[in-house]
């Protein structure tokens, strides 16, 4: 059974898509099984469904990620994209310890693939 099935055997109505944006503030942070319990009380879909969808979802960003991958992908809904980008390398070098006041060295680091993550005009209007 695809994501695509459960979608469609749910008939999720125009209603319920109106609901679903009206946004109210949470003052207390949700763990993940609230979350995934949230998302199926409001769309009507089983636990296992919503956990299948976000395991989807991980997989799909993961193969966006890898080596020979995209190197882009973007959250539609939410605004959020996810970047693959090289950090330089970095050479050894000494600060003062803003702690202690005595001299430390910093090792360099090899040049490396890192993600950046992207709040896009949608999500930053959010906070406003």
């Amino acid at each position: 059974m695809t994501v695509m099935d459960i979608v469609e055997s749910e008939k999720i109505t125009v209603s319920l898509t109106k609901k679903l944006r009206k946004v109210k503030p949470i003052k207390a942070r949700m763990s993940r099984n609230e979350i995934i319990q949230n998302i199926a009380d409001e769309t009507g879909l089983k636990r296992v469904d919503v956990d299948l969808v976000f395991d989807c979802l991980g997989d799909l960003v993961k193969s966006h990620m890898k080596a020979r991958g995209s190197g882009e992908f973007m959250i539609p809904k939410i605004g959020l994209k996810i970047k693959r980008v090289r950090r330089k390398a970095t050479k050894q070098r000494k600060m003062v310890s803003p702690l202690t006041q005595q001299e430390v060295t910093i090792p360099s680091k090899p040049a490396r693939w890192d993600i950046k993550l992207i709040a896009l005009k949608s999500l930053k209007d959010s906070v406003q």
